[in-house]
């Protein structure tokens, strides 16, 4: 989804040579929240206020955690629907990292 600018969002590249320090920040970032950088008539970049950056941040953080949790119920679905006679089980005296790692090197070169 892509949210386009407003025409006080925009700057060329040429003005924000001759903006000042103070405009910049104190005024423009502090109204617009993010400005966008035109040079040779394209859109090139953008500056983010840095609230509405740590915003995004966070927000892409939680998107791929919940990313990171579908994936989990997912592959947790296969394997609830998997009979317990097709269940790998680990020899007590064996750790659970040699058998995580021995069970995937048999995965990766069946015999």
């Amino acid at each position: 989804m892509f949210k386009a600018f407003d025409r006080g969002e925009l700057i060329s590249s040429n003005e924000l040579k001759e903006i000042s320090k103070k405009k910049l920040f104190d005024e423009m970032l502090a109204v617009c929240k993010k400005l966008g950088l035109i040079h040779n008539n394209e859109l090139r970049a953008v500056i983010l206020d840095i609230k509405t950056y740590e915003k995004l941040i966070h927000r892409l953080d939680e998107l791929e955690n919940l990313h990171e949790d579908l994936e989990l119920v997912e592959e947790f679905k296969e394997r609830v629907q998997l009979s317990a006679d097709e269940w790998i089980k680990k020899p007590a005296d064996v750790s659970r990292i040699r058998f995580l790692r021995q069970t995937m090197k048999e995965k990766s070169n069946p015999s």
